[in-house]
């Protein structure tokens, strides 16, 4: 399985990433689904939508503050630097990723598809036009307000009841729909319409390296190898950057 594995990201010519919330927990970001997830403590109604940051932008923006000091020194695992490696060995690897926390960014990957957003970055919540790169030291007065209009500003991720990012989507099916390989990794494929992307591929016969080290909704077929391991022990072995786990 490995050993198809390898071969398969070798001889491809159009490969793709997927990435999930198991790829951000490796590198000890909390998630927000599952047994220790964030909504099982939080309404997302009241702290990831915008009737509540419109009702009371104060709790939301210590939240958000919270978040982001828990994300401080939290480094990519090797998963991230492997697929860094891949990136620049293949000269092109588009990274689709439903995770919001700029891990990809951080080791150093370029053409990422953030299509739940990122919380690195704010913006006007009257879309006046203002954004800004989102660090601990912009939090000092909550909640942040737009210097040209004087309007609270927003977090850049995608909100409860909000569209996904209609250009970000619409690449990343396409996408899908054109790779030979995709290398699915720390998805249930379970929140749609994200979850669809992968079975997009499936459809246009392309073939599924899946590294999650438990079951999910991906079928079995000759067309997925499921690699039941983490992303951090598998990736780094997969594009040759060790020769055995």
């Amino acid at each position: 399985m490995i050993s198809r594995a390898v071969e398969l990201i070798k001889k491809s010519t159009e490969p793709v990433v997927f990435t999930g919330a198991g790829m951000s927990r490796e590198s000890g970001m909390r998630t927000f689904r599952g047994e220790d997830g964030l909504w099982n403590e939080y309404s997302p109604e009241q702290l990831s939508s915008i009737s509540g940051l419109r009702a009371d932008p104060e709790i939301v923006w210590n939240w958000y503050k919270m978040r982001l000091m828990a994300g401080e020194g939290v480094v990519p695992h090797a998963g991230y630097r492997a697929l860094t490696y891949l990136q620049r060995k293949k000269g092109k690897l588009p990274v689709i990723t439903q995770n919001v926390d700029g891990l990809h960014r951080l080791a150093g990957q370029t053409d990422v598809l953030e299509i739940h957003g990122s919380m690195r970055t704010a913006s006007c919540l009257n879309k006046c036009g203002y954004a800004t790169e989102l660090a601990i030291d912009a939090l000092k007065n909550i909640p942040p307000l737009c210097p040209d209009c004087g309007a609270i500003l927003r977090p850049d991720i995608v909100l409860f009841g909000e569209p996904l990012p209609h250009e970000i989507i619409s690449r990343s099916y396409r996408l899908a729909e054109e790779c030979d390989l995709m290398v699915v990794i720390g998805t249930s494929v379970q929140v749609w319409p994200a979850a669809g992307i992968p079975f997009a591929a499936l459809d246009r016969g392309a073939v599924i390296i899946e590294i999650n080290p438990v079951q999910t909704e991906l079928p079995h077929s000759d067309n997925v190898i499921s690699i039941r391991r983490k992303a951090g022990e598998v990736l780094p072995l997969l594009v040759g950057l060790k020769e055995k786990i």
